[in-house]
C-alpha cells in the first residue's frame, strides 16, 4: 500500500556528477525512511555501508546511473545526511563542552547549516602528485563506500590466512586508492607489493592527499551550536551518534 502523505525533497549532488567515467543526473529525489528500511539499517553485516547505500536507493524516486556504493564519499555522506533530514528533520542534539562557560550541555545543532563543498575543476590537481621520497608519480581516486567495506573485508580474510593478528588496513586502504603509479596501472598482487615497500613517509604522504581529495566533495565537518547554558554560539565538530537514525523526542 502507497502512503499518499509521503514527501519528497530533491537535492544536487556536490560532486555534480562530474567526476564519474559516466555522464549522471545528480539531481537526485528521496524519501523519509521507513520502518523496513530502518530494520534494514539496524540488521547485522559485514558491508555496513553497502546497506546503507542499498536503504539510500530504496528512497530514491529514481536510480541513479552508478549505484550510490561506487560513488564518492563526499556524494554518499551527503545523501545519507539528506535522508536523515527528510526522515527526521534538520534538528541534531548534539553534548557539547563551552569554551566559554566550561559547562558541559546537550545542545541542538541546525544539519541544514553544514557547509557544502562543490565540485570545482582544481580538483585534478590534487589527484596528481610526486612521492617525497621515492619520487614516484601516484595518480589517486576519490574513496568509495565500497572501498571502506572491501578494507575491512580484506582486511579479515588476510588475517585468516596468514593466521595471524596483524592489522591490515593500512596496506588495503593505501591499496583502494592508487589508481596508476608512474602513469601505470598495476594489478592487485603488484599494488600491494609495491605498497609493502612504500617508506612511511611516502604512505603518509598518499593518505594526507586523499583526504584533502575526499575534503574537496561534500559536507564540512563543522557545526555551529548555540550553548544551551550560557547562550554562547561555538562551532564543533559534527560527529554521527545514536541521536542521527534515532533521535530523541524530548
Amino acid at each position: 500500500m502507497s502512503n499518499s502523505s509521503t514527501i519528497w525533497e530533491s537535492f544536487t549532488l556536490p560532486s555534480k556528477g562530474l567526476i564519474y567515467e559516466k555522464d549522471i543526473n545528480p539531481v537526485v529525489e528521496l524519501r523519509s525512511m521507513t520502518t523496513l528500511e530502518e530494520m534494514e539499517r539496524l540488521s547485522p553485516s559485514d558491508t555496513p555501508y553497502k546497506v546503507m547505500c542499498t536503504i539510500i536507493e530504496e528512497c530514491m524516486r529514481e536510480k541513479p546511473e552508478i549505484p550510490v556504493y561506487n560513488m564518492c564519499i563526499g556524494d554518499y555522506q551527503f545523501l545519507m545526511h539528506k535522508l536523515r533530514i527528510v526522515t527526521y528533520g534538520p534538528e541534531y542534539k548534539m553534548i557539547v563542552n563551552c569554551p566559554k562557560c566550561g559547562e558541559i550541555t546537550e545542545s541542538v545543532g541546525d544539519l541544514e547549516s553544514l557547509e557544502l563543498h562543490e565540485y570545482e575543476e582544481n580538483i585534478a590537481e590534487i589527484k596528481q602528485f610526486t612521492l617525497p621520497v621515492t619520487n614516484d608519480e601516484i595518480t589517486i581516486k576519490f574513496q568509495t563506500p565500497r572501498d571502506l567495506d572491501m578494507v575491512s573485508i580484506k582486511n579479515k580474510e588476510e588475517q585468516k590466512r596468514t593466521k595471524s593478528n596483524i592489522d591490515f588496513s593500512l596496506l588495503f586502504t593505501v591499496t583502494g586508492i592508487i589508481d596508476k603509479i608512474n602513469g601505470r596501472k598495476l594489478n592487485s598482487i603488484q599494488l600491494e607489493e609495491y605498497v609493502k615497500n612504500l617508506p612511511m613517509k611516502d604512505v603518509n604522504y598518499i593518505i594526507s592527499r586523499v583526504n584533502e581529495l575526499n575534503k574537496k566533495i561534500g559536507l564540512d565537518t563543522l557545526i555551529t551550536v548555540k550553548c544551551s547554558s550560557c547562550g554562547y554560539e561555538l562551532v564543533a565538530p559534527f560527529r554521527i551518534t545514536s541521536e542521527f537514525f534515532g533521535p530523541s523526542n524530548n
